[in-house]
């Protein structure tokens, strides 16, 4: 009996000393298990920050020529400014069941008007792009990472006639640069963003020669948005000499139509 009870007090003895190494030992292994996680890398995301509340107002700058005709072959621009408000007014499933934004456009003819709704778009991202809904036609706006010099098809999920199944014909031109807006005889602040990506169109979206120039460029700033587009749609008014060698004239400034659009981000708000 006696070497029992000698034998429990031997083991009790040994536990207590086993949970008092165990007790100093804890705190180091706590220190040396701490869950540390790797900053997950941006694929490009932020240069469109997608939240419910979050605005865009650009500054618009419409030019129109006048067409061209040889009893007066040259072309007069009038222009016209005006703004744009873009806001993120909700939040919901698509019918593929991913989450989409309704942006919602507005318009004012001066910064003292009232705005009026304008148009209303849907915006929806995935891991690898970002896709625009306009009028029931969809466009591809970025793909993800962003890398220099890349291409895509910006009709991939619609019909349009310049596109086959194959075609590229939306680019990254300029990845992480420094981009201004404003500034020169634009009548706007000089703005200059540390880090934006460049998008243009190219392949058969795309058209710059002596008959005509075709062209659309958007600039988006990290952690802003889009910040800077530009369209460009110019068909040249030519002729034939009535003297040899007939040759065709292209007058300088000269256009059966032509048509550009400039949007300079002037404010924004993101949630």
């Amino acid at each position: 009996m006696l070497n029992s009870f000698s034998a429990r007090k031997t083991l009790v003895s040994r536990l207590r000393s086993v949970l008092a190494i165990a007790t100093l030992l804890l705190p180091a292994a706590l220190v040396g298990c701490t869950n540390t996680t790797e900053a997950v890398p941006d694929l490009g995301h932020s240069y469109y920050p997608l939240a419910v509340g979050n605005t865009w107002t650009y500054a618009v700058r419409d030019s129109v020529w006048s067409a061209a005709n040889l009893a007066n072959p040259t072309s007069t621009a009038t222009g016209t400014s005006f703004q744009f408000r873009e806001t993120i007014s909700e939040v919901f499933a698509d019918a593929a069941g991913q989450l989409a934004y309704r942006l919602v456009r507005a318009r004012r003819a001066t910064a003292t008007d009232t705005w009026v709704n304008d148009s209303v778009f849907t915006i929806s991202a995935t891991s690898n792009a970002l896709v625009l809904n306009r009028g029931n036609v969809r466009t591809v706006e970025l793909i993800f990472p962003p890398r220099q010099g890349r291409s895509w098809n910006l009709n991939a999920f619609n019909n349009n006639y310049n596109d086959t199944i194959t075609a590229e014909t939306r680019q990254y031109s300029a990845v992480s640069q420094t981009f201004t807006t404003g500034g020169g005889n634009t009548g706007l602040a000089a703005t200059t963003y540390a880090n934006t990506i460049t998008t243009a169109n190219t392949g058969l979206a795309t058209e710059s020669s002596l008959l005509r120039k075709v062209n659309y460029q958007q600039v988006y700033a990290q952690g802003v948005g889009p910040v800077y587009r530009r369209r460009d749609n110019k068909a040249a008014f030519t002729y034939t000499s009535q003297t040899p060698p007939y040759n065709q004239v292209f007058p300088s400034g000269a256009f059966t139509s032509a048509f550009t659009r400039r949007e300079t981000l002037i404010d924004y708000q993101l949630k």
